[in-house]
């Protein structure tokens, strides 16, 4: 019916496209494909490694969407890579399964300093179509 427009294969193109299912990835994987350490936040900044802390892969793994985990209670001590965890949480949430989500800091100043708007090459990278790594 519509096939002799101009342009109607690469309308089909798209529609095919935009029906295909987003990639099922875990928590880790996503941090490693798409997670930038910037050289603020971090001693070794560049691409996210879950190899380098190997012990945060099962906890983030729980935290997917395809995981059957229902509650994950994580203890640790300092400095071990808790929050970034937590960051890659929330970033494969906005990126990958957006919705209703809410983060509690134990103090009101970590919540601000952790609330604070992005620089803009960090905001840049939240782009939708998903072809760069996040900062």
């Amino acid at each position: 019916m519509l096939d002799h427009y101009d342009g109607w294969e690469a309308i089909a193109q798209a529609w095919r496209e935009g029906l295909t299912p987003d990639p099922l990835l875990s928590v880790s994987e996503w941090a490693d494909q798409y997670r930038m350490l910037s050289a603020k936040s971090a001693s070794e900044p560049g691409r996210w490694r879950t190899a380098r802390t190997p012990y945060l892969r099962e906890i983030m793994d729980c935290l997917s969407p395809s995981s059957p985990v229902e509650r994950v209670v994580f203890m640790k001590g300092a400095q071990i890579g808790g929050t970034e965890a937590g960051n890659n949480w929330i970033g494969y949430v906005i990126h990958m399964a957006p919705g209703p989500m809410m983060a509690v800091a134990p103090t009101v100043e970590m919540a601000k300093r952790n609330s604070k708007p992005p620089d803009r090459r960090k905001r840049d990278a939240l782009r939708p179509d998903r072809s760069g790594p996040l900062a």
